[in-house]
């Protein structure tokens, strides 16, 4: 028994040296940016005992070139054969909570009713010309909340990437808030072009079903009243989930960026729920999509390498775990994945 003891420690230990050693799962695609060695200044970026970062220094122009290049290999993504199971299962959460929005964002309202979280959008004019209110501030929490989603903060940390790039000669910040200013342009056409096929009715336009779907609807009565047909899916969501992808992808040994992105998804989700303006099956399909172009975005601009590529496949192809053999002996089994 010591000596089984003995061996899972060292198994433990194992892994707490495999902790620092980041990888990054990168996506293949059809439309890449053009081989940038030789013609661009590089910086290089030692991450952890394995991980090395190439960043290249960006340009303005590339925001707009890699935009569209966005669309297209979002396209071959979602179409490509090994990710079919991934968009089936977006579109099949989809399908299965669409019964249960009536339920949820009315218990959703009644639970944050209880905790005295007014449910209308308030706010106040920071900046305003003419009448027309061109910089607003969020006067309570759930208003808060749901301004969090509005993309307003990402372009804000991308200014504050940018800032701290220009000022500290910093390839990797500068990267980081390039992508931040892409991700606006290819998840507004990303989404806006759903929400224009799908035609959902948002929640508070429906006060008792799931909201009316109006299939390719007439693109005049669209402009005339938006919120009748805008609600699948959540650009809210979308935006945030790729602001999170791509600040992770960027900054793998920042391990509290996803998690803390995460949880803030969730209250912002709650909050649109609250103020009625997204059902609870509005979400699958845009956290899809987010995380899809953020791994897209975040493949531009630099080069992934690894200094001890042995150690790397051997770490991430091998378990080491306890089994229970019969009820008077215990062992480890060791598995490796070809």
């Amino acid at each position: 028994m010591k000596s089984l003891f003995t061996l899972m420690l060292i198994v433990f230990l194992c892994g707490k040296s495999f902790a620092q050693d980041y990888k990054i799962h990168q996506v293949q695609v059809p439309y890449e940016e053009s081989p940038f060695e030789g013609k661009r200044d590089t910086q290089v970026y030692k991450i952890g005992n394995n991980l090395v970062l190439t960043y290249y220094k960006p340009k303005f122009t590339d925001i707009f070139v890699n935009a569209f290049r966005d669309l297209g290999n979002f396209g071959y993504l979602i179409t490509r054969r090994q990710s079919l199971p991934w968009v089936a299962g977006a579109i099949g959460a989809t399908a299965a909570l669409i019964p249960a929005d009536r339920f949820l964002i009315d218990n959703t309202r009644r639970g944050m009713n209880k905790l005295n979280i007014d449910s209308e959008k308030k706010y106040g004019d920071l900046l305003s010309i003419g009448g027309n209110s061109l910089l607003v501030y969020p006067q309570n929490f759930n208003s808060f909340l749901y301004w969090v989603g509005e993309g307003l903060p990402s372009l804000v940390i991308g200014a504050t990437f940018c800032t701290y790039g220009l000022l500290k000669n910093d390839y990797r910040a500068l990267q980081t808030a390039t992508q931040l200013a892409e991700e606006f342009l290819s998840m507004g056409v990303t989404c806006q072009f759903i929400k224009h096929i799908t035609g959902r009715q948002s929640p508070w336009r429906d006060k008792t079903g799931s909201g009316r779907w109006a299939w390719f609807p007439n693109q005049k009565k669209y402009m005339q009243n938006v919120s009748n047909y805008d609600a699948m899916p959540s650009g809210h969501m979308a935006t945030m989930m790729c602001t999170v992808t791509i600040l992770g992808e960027n900054y793998p040994e920042k391990r509290w960026i996803k998690p803390v992105g995460y949880s803030i998804m969730g209250a912002v989700g709650l909050a649109m729920m609250h103020n009625q303006v997204h059902w609870f099956s509005d979400y699958p399909l845009a956290i899809g999509i987010g995380y899809c172009m953020g791994k897209i975005i975040s493949n531009r601009g630099r080069k992934v390498s690894y200094t001890n590529k042995i150690l790397n496949n051997l770490a991430s192809r091998t378990s080491i775990y306890p089994t229970f053999i019969n009820k008077n002996n215990f062992g480890v089994s060791l598995t490796y994945k070809l």
